[in-house]
């Protein structure tokens, strides 16, 4: 079964680089919270079902896309 979310995290030129997998958008979050603490940045949730994506920064900051 394929997960329904791709984490990505935002290059410094605007590209996403595709990262993991995640079954639910708390466990990409709680993920993201980890690879921030090595790379801060922007990340990006996408739903591969719906098309939605969730930017979440570095210190738990969230925007919809």
């Amino acid at each position: 079964m394929i997960s329904p979310l791709d984490v990505f995290k935002v290059e410094k030129d605007g590209k996403l680089r595709w990262l993991e997998t995640a079954e639910t958008v708390e466990a990409a979050k709680a993920r993201i919270a980890v690879l921030a603490a090595k790379a801060p940045g922007e990340y990006v949730i996408y739903s591969q079902k719906t098309g939605h994506k969730t930017v979440v920064k570095t210190g738990g900051e969230t925007r919809e896309a």
